[in-house]
């Protein structure tokens, strides 16, 4: 088996590819969590009618 600098080079690459797509993945998680951790704590305002009948909704 021959070993060569471009498939030393191309499995550098692929390794390569491979830690930055985990990072992407690991912060696209955290952030998701974050997310919901920040929807859970807000608090929810009540439904309000003023005199024209009109109902606002607030989240």
């Amino acid at each position: 088996m021959e070993i060569s600098a471009s498939s030393m080079a191309a499995r550098e690459m692929t390794l390569n590819k491979a830690n930055v797509e985990q990072d992407i993945l690991q912060k696209t998680l955290e952030k998701a969590e974050q997310s919901q951790q920040s929807d859970a704590t807000k608090p929810v305002e009540q439904v309000t009618a003023d005199n024209q009948g009109r109902i606002d909704f607030y989240a």
